[in-house]
This record gives structure tokens, C-alpha cells and sequence, in this order.
């Protein structure tokens, strides 16, 4: 479903108070933008529009700006950014607000997150649930995005037909990051032109080469059971600044297409038939890889799995856990 739907179904009428926050930061400023937009149409937004931060004294002002009448426009827009720096003193304000909001202001809170509880009391839970009676709460974590339709429908605002092959291939390429997807496929209309078409070539041309060279690097490392080759690669890239969510991401992705290809070559299925659609260099590259070393897919799953819970809970450090991730599969794939 489309992430920002939610929110879209409300904006023919504005609702008083919108909790935008999340983690996918591409989602929380596209929220917020389709959400002034809305508001303030018909206005004149000088007037109307007042952006203030959380961590800043002037954001307790909020409340008397927001009580303020709309000058020659139908509402009045206040937006409080950065609301995972809240104090409590803003936050028991907004509270207050939020319980019996302005008819003629729409109020966005917007963040990363609400802040976390303080001295026993969740402050920020409350809030959410006052703005949930009168209001839209939206949680923007990516959560449910398919990567690849994205990139496909991000292609299309942008008038440019882009190909499901070519689409896998990105998110092979770059990961599910949807800002970084989103800058990719840009990137890719921009070189195809309004109408154009992003296919395989377009994107193998247009995406990142350096990374993408060096995460195969490690994935055939792994494959291998190479450890000397798996750990330079290994630190090449963390060396690089790459994140290790993202190298995750993109080795994971790497190794499902793996999969995908010893699970089509076990049962003696043709391309076509598997679903495959992929550059037809880096499929004989699978099958001879795939053709030496056979990939137990069920114990590796498994320890992606726990490596990932692990990288989003954990207070070891996501570089740390990735290392191990990677010695432990050099002797397990």
C-alpha cells in the first residue's frame, strides 16, 4: 500500500493535528511537504505558515500562533520539527494544545520519533494517543514498502517508464533504502529523459560502481568460503563508510537471488520460468559460482535473521555484529 495513503485520504479537508514521524526520513519529508501543500492552498503562505523546532525555546510560542486566525486563508499551518528533541516543557504544552485544538490551525509534529519517557511519564505515547481522537498519527518507518515497486512508481512520477528486471537490479545494487532508492532512480530518469525507458543497461550505467563491485566481491567471497578475500572485502567496504545496515541489506539481497538461481538449476527450470530477471552476465556468473559451492539456504536465512534482530537491538554496535555475521558465514554457506 501506498505509505503516504493514509495521509492523502485526509487532505481534501485538513485534519487539526498530524503526528509525522519515522525513521525513513525520504517518507517523513514527503509527508510533511504533500501536508502544507494541502493546508495552505488557496492562502497566501507568508501569512500562514510558521515552522519552529523542538529543541529550541521559540517552539513553546507554538500554542499562541496556532490560536491566531488565518490571514486571508481558509487555516493556518504551524510545523514542529525535530520533535524527538522535545522537552517536557513543550511536551506538556502540546498536550494541553492538542486536546482541544485550534478549528482553523493544523499543527504537524514531525521527527524521527516522539521522545522517549521521562521521570515515569511517556509524555510522547500520551500525545499520540490525544491526536488519534482528532487527528492522524502516521508512522513512517518503510515498514511494508515493496523496494521494487518503488522504484518502479518513483520512475513513473517522473515520467519515465522503469522495468521490473531493472528495478530488482537497483535494489540489488543499492539496497532498500528508500532515500537512496529514490536518488537513484533520479539519477536514472535524468540520463533516460521525460518518456524514456530505465532498463538494465540504463541502470547498470547510472548506479553506484564502486560499492555495489565490492559487496559482489564479498558475496562471492562468502560463497567461496574464502575468508582472507571475505575479509578484505569486508573491511574495504566498512572502511569506505559504508553502513553496516546497508551492506546487510545489500548482501542479503544478493544471496536470495543466489537462492532463487541453485533452487531454479536444482529443478532444472529455464529463466523464464523461475521468475528470474536479471543481467544475463551476472546470472552465468551465479551459476558458475553456484556450480562449485552449494548454499545450505535455511541455516543462512537463519543467521541473517538473528544478525538483523541483533543490528536493531543491541547496544554492541552494528559494525561489530556484521563482522561476526560475516566469519560466521564463511564456515557455514
Amino acid at each position: 500500500m501506498e505509505p503516504l495513503k493514509p495521509l492523502i485520504d485526509t487532505l481534501g479537508a485538513p485534519l487539526p493535528v498530524y503526528v509525522l514521524v519515522g525513521a525513513e526520513s525520504l517518507l517523513v519529508r514527503e509527508a510533511e511537504e504533500r501536508a502544507r501543500k494541502a493546508v495552505i492552498a488557496g492562502g497566501i503562505a507568508a501569512f500562514n505558515d510558521a515552522t519552529l523546532t523542538a529543541g529550541e525555546e521559540a517552539a513553546l510560542s507554538f500554542a499562541d500562533i496556532a490560536r491566531q486566525s488565518p490571514m486571508m486563508a481558509p487555516r493556518r499551518l504551524v510545523v514542529i520539527r525535530q520533535m524527538q528533541e522535545a522537552n517536557a516543557a513543550l511536551l506538556d504544552a502540546l498536550l494541553a494544545y492538542v486536546q482541544a485544538p485550534s478549528p482553523t490551525t493544523t499543527l504537524l509534529l514531525v521527527g524521527e520519533k516522539m521522545p522517549a519517557a521521562t521521570g515515569g511519564v511517556d509524555r510522547g505515547t500520551r500525545i499520540a494517543n490525544a491526536v488519534k481522537k482528532t487527528g492522524l498519527v502516521l508512522k513512517l518507518d518503510g515498514e511494508g514498502v515493496d523496494a521494487v515497486a518503488f522504484a518502479v512508481g518513483r520512475a513513473r512520477d517522473l515520467g519515465c517508464r522503469m522495468e521490473s528486471g531493472a528495478a530488482q537490479m537497483m535494489v540489488g545494487l543499492v539496497g532498500d533504502d528508500l532515500s537512496l532508492l529514490a536518488s537513484e532512480v533520479e539519477k536514472c530518469a535524468g540520463y533516460a529523459g521525460s518518456g524514456g525507458v530505465i532498463d538494465l543497461k540504463v541502470v547498470e550505467l547510472m548506479c553506484a560502481a564502486t560499492a555495489e563491485t565490492e559487496v559482489w566481491a564479498l558475496t562471492n567471497a562468502l560463497v567461496a568460503r574464502d575468508r582472507s578475500k571475505t575479509l578484505a572485502a569486508l573491511h574495504r567496504l566498512l572502511e569506505d563508510g559504508e553502513a553496516p545496515h546497508k551492506l546487510l541489506s545489500n548482501v542479503t539481497w544478493q544471496i536470495r537471488q543466489l537462492l532463487t538461481v541453485q533452487d531454479m538449476m536444482a529443478r532444472g527450470l529455464p529463466e523464464r520460468d523461475a521468475g528470474l530477471k536479471m543481467h544475463p552476465m551476472a546470472l552465468k556468473s551465479m551459476r558458475e559460482m553456484l556450480s562449485r559451492h552449494r548454499i545450505d539456504a535455511v541455516a543462512l536465512l537463519e543467521q541473517i535473521a538473528a544478525a538483523n534482530q541483533r543490528m536493531n537491538s543491541s547496544r554492541v554496535g552494528d559494525r561489530r555484529i556484521f563482522e561476526g555475521l560475516v566469519l560466521q558465514l564463511t564456515h557455514q554457506i
